[in-house]
């Protein structure tokens, strides 16, 4: 055998040594620079706490926190909530509804819808409580805003809201940036829209949040409360007539 033959099988077998000592499965021998895996990250709950569609709905009508709390907490459609404990919320709302048209529109004479003649708690007037509290409230549950685009854009009308006083729900064609939006709303909800800016102050009161747009009574649109042109800390620069329309804020 050459000397060259022997030089081949001594290379070989030396190899076959280094195949089997790379191969071998001793955990001595592993690489300890590896990243161990990604955690898996925890489950997120996330709650719901508020509607935000119309200002103030739920404020208003609803006296109990843990109703107040439970509304905010279900879809507008109220999907999935038991029917006894959306009609107690309900049946609150409305109670609400028919303490105001009882105080205000009759007793009061505030709205001027009827004359306050003195005894009115009677089965007739307690009847049009009713009738009055089933239709505002099925004007404003669910509390979604929607939208009609086939009339035109305004958030108050006159002694109404949205145009029309007697739609179930309520249609907007969508508001003015200078309408006056909780004044409105409060002041159709609560006493069908009949308070004027110059009806007493304390009927006004009970209707507005005492803030307007503008400090520029001409600039407000819906607003009962009357702007102090002395106070920097309210009002609104003027609508723009150039797109994006608001002013550039403070």
């Amino acid at each position: 055998m050459s000397l060259r033959t022997h030089a081949l099988r001594g290379a070989a077998a030396f190899a076959l040594v280094l195949i089997t000592a790379s191969c071998s499965t001793d955990d001595s021998s592993r690489s300890v620079d590896a990243a161990p895996p990604d955690p898996i990250p925890p489950a997120v709950a996330y709650h719901q706490v508020e509607h935000l569609a119309r200002p103030g709905i739920n404020e208003a009508l609803l006296i109990t926190e843990a109703f107040n709390a439970g509304y905010n907490a279900t879809a507008p459609s109220f999907a999935g909530v038991p029917p006894d404990t959306l009609n107690a919320v309900a049946d609150q709302a409305k109670t609400v509804l028919q303490a105001l048209y009882l105080g205000a529109c009759l007793i009061n004479g505030a709205v001027k819808l009827t004359p306050a003649t003195g005894v009115t708690l009677t089965q007739a007037s307690k009847d049009a409580a009713k009738v009055y509290a089933d239709k505002v409230f099925d004007q404003f549950i669910p509390d979604v805003m929607r939208v009609d685009t086939s009339v035109p854009s305004n958030y108050f009308s006159p002694e109404t809201l949205c145009g029309d006083p007697s739609s179930k729900p309520l249609l907007c064609g969508g508001r003015f940036l200078n309408n006056d939006v909780i004044d409105i709303t409060y002041n159709y909800l609560l006493n069908g829209a009949a308070t004027v800016k110059g009806d007493p102050l304390q009927f006004r009161a009970l209707v507005s949040d005492g803030v307007a747009f503008s400090s520029v009574d001409a600039n407000n649109s819906g607003n009962l409360s009357i702007p102090d042109p002395s106070n920097a800390q309210q009002g609104h620069p003027d609508v723009s007539t150039m797109f994006p329309y608001s002013a550039p804020p403070f």
